[in-house]
């Protein structure tokens, strides 16, 4: 996986930063390493019946209200993906989850939600599919990924 993240990047001339580091399952493992990141949170979230699906990208230091977002989204009840539902959709475990899931085939249908303050970052981190290392660019790069691997997204505010 980490071949098809680094190609989209190249495709799209995107300058990044590649980092290796201990498996990162959480925000506070990521909090632990020795070179600063400010990370991001990506939750995989599902209605109950399963319709619909999201990919909330936030500050990880915030706190996700599942349900004011579920109003902001025009959602019934939201729940977070089951470990399977994360295979299925985007081919990974727990601790993994980023916006390149989206290179999954089983990634369809899954809408993106942005918190509009990430973007005021200049640089975003994101797991390259697995959680021992993060890939690095400019904030300003993160639609233009979105767009390239066709993902229906929107940004706004979540807290």
């Amino acid at each position: 996986m980490k071949e098809r993240v680094i190609q989209l990047l190249d495709d799209l001339k995107i300058k990044y930063r590649w980092l290796d580091h201990p498996a990162a399952f959480t925000v506070d493992d990521l909090n632990n390493l020795d070179e600063p990141i400010k990370p991001i949170k990506n939750l995989l979230l599902q209605e109950d019946d399963g319709k619909r699906k999201f990919l909330v990208v936030m500050a990880g230091n915030e706190k996700l209200d599942l349900k004011a977002t579920r109003i902001k989204l025009g959602s019934k009840r939201l729940r977070f993906a089951s470990d399977r539902t994360l295979l299925q959709t985007f081919g990974i475990t727990p601790g993994a989850v980023s916006i390149f899931g989206f290179l999954h085939e089983g990634s369809t249908n899954v809408e993106v939600i942005i918190d509009k303050e990430i973007l005021l970052d200049e640089e975003l981190g994101f797991h390259p599919n697995y959680n021992t290392a993060t890939i690095f660019f400019a904030s300003d790069k993160l639609e233009v990924i979105l767009k390239k691997m066709g993902c229906n997204y929107a940004v706004m505010k979540l807290y």
